[in-house]
């Protein structure tokens, strides 16, 4: 399906014509929406919200016109709705995005889809932190059998046990055991939220296969696992070590190798931000909040060299999409008896 091919959701709003919107993405979908506003009539598109187009790097005139700021202006702006110009897939980040910010999610719409049978419900946003993690959850298979099922059965990794940081409410580590169920010995689910790990808990009660661990954080301390040195065959960050800034990244690649049983490896999804490939249209700023989907701004070499220091060796590499081309890496580790000597 064509990112044109989508409708603003007219019938959903104030038939006098009065309801304010922002619309969120500047994109070829926002430029869509805004001809249908343009033809319509009567709605008031207050501005375009995007985290790294500007007026001067987008093409459509009509999105110009209108203007494009950051969504962080929702924290004080006056507006009924936001219209989430995206793809379907693309809406549980958009919904996260406006969540930090503090954006009632019974202001969020969505466009329409042109095909809406291949869409039969409207992702279901109501209830903010819940509904972003539902919608999350239908992207887990796919992400597994992408990215997961290839490394894991290149580089033959025992899964005898398995530890998952950060967890958030399980859909990963739920998705993996379903694939390996005869392989896995044990995954252990570890987060900074509690609320996350008591929703693991309940999720996988009666499963004696899945262990449970909160690490506790705060802004400027790291803490160590309370893991013991060498517990893990397998460990796997997704979609969250993404937003850690240089130092975190360091502290726990430095854990990650103490926890980790010689032989073992690690799957870390990271940012690519920091590649000189990635070309956001505005300086990268060291504070994440500033950049395109929260992403630190570091590198594979950043990776790369904070791991070799700790004694693991760098056996891939995989850059990957995500919104913007080249925004992310998977980088693969191991940790090799002999590189201990």
């Amino acid at each position: 399906m064509s990112d044109s091919h989508y409708y603003f959701p007219f019938e959903r709003l104030s038939p006098t014509g009065r309801d304010r919107v922002y619309i969120f993405g500047a994109g070829l979908v926002g430029s869509r929406l805004q001809r249908q506003i343009d033809e319509h009539g009567g709605f008031v598109n207050l501005g375009f919200l995007d985290n790294y187009a500007t007026a001067e790097s987008v093409q459509d005139s009509s999105i110009r016109r209108v203007g494009i700021q950051k969504p962080g202006i929702l924290a004080t702006a006056d507006y009924d709705y936001v219209v989430l110009a995206c793809r379907y897939w693309q809406v549980p980040e958009f919904c996260e995005c406006l969540f930090k910010i503090g954006v009632d999610s019974r202001k969020i719409m969505t466009a329409r889809p042109e095909n809406s049978r291949l869409y039969p419900e409207t992702p279901n946003i109501g209830n903010k932190w819940d509904d972003y993690y539902d919608s999350a959850e239908k992207l887990a298979d796919e992400q597994i059998d992408d990215y997961f099922v290839p490394i894991i059965d290149k580089h033959k990794i025992s899964l005898e046990r398995v530890l998952d940081f950060p967890s958030g409410r399980g859909r990963i580590a739920e998705g993996l055991h379903k694939k390996y169920k005869d392989d896995i010995g044990s995954i252990v689910c570890c987060d900074a939220n509690a609320e996350a790990i008591d929703y693991c808990r309940k999720r996988f009660s009666g499963d004696e296969s899945f262990g449970f661990a909160v690490n506790t954080v705060d802004t400027w301390r790291c803490t160590p696992f309370v893991f013991p040195d060498n517990d893990f065959s397998f460990i796997y960050s997704w979609d969250a070590m993404v937003h850690f800034t240089y130092k975190w990244l360091d502290f726990y690649i430095g854990e990650f190798y103490r926890v980790l049983k010689d032989g073992g490896f690690v799957l870390l999804h990271h940012s690519n931000l920091g590649s000189p490939d990635v070309d956001i249209g505005y300086a990268k700023s060291e504070n994440w909040i500033e950049n395109p989907h929260w992403r630190t701004p570091v590198s594979p070499e950043d990776i790369s060299f904070i791991s070799e220091r700790y004694g693991f060796r760098v056996v891939g590499q995989k850059i990957i999409d995500c919104v913007i081309p080249k925004l992310d890496c998977i980088t693969v580790l191991a940790k090799l008896e002999r590189l201990r000597a």
